[in-house]
């Protein structure tokens, strides 16, 4: 039975703006009819107000079983709920006094109806997409939603982690479906608490264990799974927050701890440092090529996808791609096959931890429209990184953890257009960024090596119960 209530509670959204329109319409028929050249338009009002009222009565019906399910504040619910019922009966109030001929009085009606219209509409916008909404980008004041990604941090290092970094992305990207309003699948994630405790599938974080945690999981999932979050036509997580998030689970999702008491690899500092400046958006700004290009072969693309790589469009109204094989470490012949057939589509191809073959490095050498690529924490060889000399449309370059060379790097002479060049934990040092930079005078080169500061509290002794 709860199945079938839930089932019929999902029209809610499709009826609700039936009565909307057809009651508005009905007034402003009311009103125009008062004007003697619009006169005849009262001979419909009696079947507009009966049509709104009935559609009221019905999305009223639908409401009711939707709020059944519990996603949403109680409080809010009770009010949205009654108001709309007040809608419905206010309807039909108004088709009894227009059949009885009792104009005075539902002119006023329509007025109040109006009204009630307005309110009702909002709180079921607030329940929907947060609260706010209707002001979001008009008021200037805060309504407790974050308007940026961007906090004002003076101080990265001393920056307390969640508060100051994650928790802005949770508000932006999260609350609206996940916070005090709404709670969808049970979730919320506007306190430590309830990150915590998770939802109605359990836990979502796994302290230190960014890839077992569902939160995170779901963020790498393709845009049209139901599953994806943030859902499709929401506002997604960039690649910067998405490194930041995967940063604090695997530090051990901590709520009050400072940016300085955990370690920090890779672009972890970089991405800090901008957000200190407030320039966070600037980290990471890689074009695709101006060059219209046709459809990818859909066969290509569900193909990979049923290998377990996620491929996505890197923009609306976009057939350049973006492949994500990060839930993989070996690739097949069928795999270079794909990746050859919509290689004129790839702009962006992420293969952290990938077991490097010739095959595999020759079908990306192939992408010739590449602008990132993550090959971090691979085997690449000198010898197979310089076949990838023909990516000269390659903007970022992401090496980290491999054991190429400074002679193997300095191959890749067609790489003019190189921006962001990631060489932490190889035997290229800074020593090297003259010779680097003589190649790639352009590129912004990250050796990595953080110093972090040890903390006594770093380490904890911990000692086997005394035998008695």
């Amino acid at each position: 039975m709860e199945t079938i209530i839930n089932f019929i509670g999902h029209f809610h959204p499709v009826l609700v703006h039936l009565p909307i329109g057809i009651l508005l319409f009905a007034i402003v028929l009311q009103l125009l009819s008062k004007l003697e050249k619009f006169n005849q338009l009262s001979n419909a009002l009696p079947f507009a107000y009966l049509l709104g009222a009935m559609s009221a009565v019905f999305s009223c019906l639908t409401g009711l079983a939707l709020a059944n399910n519990g996603d949403y504040d109680a409080d809010l619910v009770f009010k949205h709920q009654w108001l709309g019922i007040s809608v419905a009966l206010f309807s039909l109030i108004g088709y009894y006094l227009i059949k009885k001929n009792k104009s005075v009085y539902s002119k006023w009606l329509s007025y109040f109806l109006l009204l009630l219209i307005i309110v009702t509409g909002h709180l079921g916008g607030t329940l929907t997409h947060g609260e706010g909404y209707l002001t979001k980008g008009v008021s200037k004041e805060d309504d407790g939603l974050v308007k940026s990604n961007k906090p004002i941090i003076t101080n990265a290092q001393e920056a307390l982690v969640y508060k100051d970094i994650i928790q802005p992305i949770l508000k932006e990207k999260c609350y609206g479906c996940h916070s005090t309003i709404k709670q969808k699948g049970k979730l919320r994630l506007d306190e430590k608490e309830w990150i915590l405790k998770g939802g109605e599938d359990g836990v979502i974080i796994h302290a230190g264990e960014a890839m077992s945690s569902v939160l995170y999981k779901n963020i790498l999932l393709d845009p049209v799974d139901e599953k994806h979050m943030p859902p499709k036509g929401k506002p997604q997580i960039t690649d910067q927050e998405r490194i930041l998030l995967e940063w604090w689970i695997n530090t051990g999702a901590s709520f009050d701890k400072k940016v300085k008491e955990l370690p920090q690899t890779n672009s972890i500092p970089n991405i800090l440092l901008a957000l200190q400046n407030n320039n966070v958006n600037k980290i990471e700004v890689l074009s695709i090529p101006e060059k219209e290009v046709a459809p990818a072969d859909e066969k290509a693309i569900n193909g990979l996808r049923n290998k377990g790589v996620t491929v996505v469009n890197v923009a609306l109204n976009s057939n350049y791609l973006n492949a994500n094989f990060i839930t993989l470490s070996h690739t097949s012949d069928t795999i270079h096959d794909l990746i050859g057939d919509i290689k004129k589509n790839l702009v962006w191809i992420k293969m952290p931890g990938m077991q490097f073959t010739d095959v595999l490095t020759e079908a990306i050498a192939g992408c010739t429209s590449l602008t990132k690529l993550s090959i971090n924490n691979t085997n690449i060889t000198d010898l197979q990184l310089a076949k990838l000399n023909t990516l000269n449309e390659l903007q970022y370059l992401n090496i980290v953890n491999t054991k190429v060379t400074l002679a193997g790097l300095l191959k890749l002479t067609n790489l003019k257009k190189l921006s962001q060049l990631y060489l932490g934990q190889t035997s290229i040092t800074a020593n090297d960024l003259n010779k680097i930079k003589s190649v790639f005078p352009n590129a912004k080169v990250d050796f990595g090596n953080y110093q972090i500061e040890k903390l006594i509290t770093d380490t904890q002794l911990v000692k086997a119960p005394e035998k008695k």
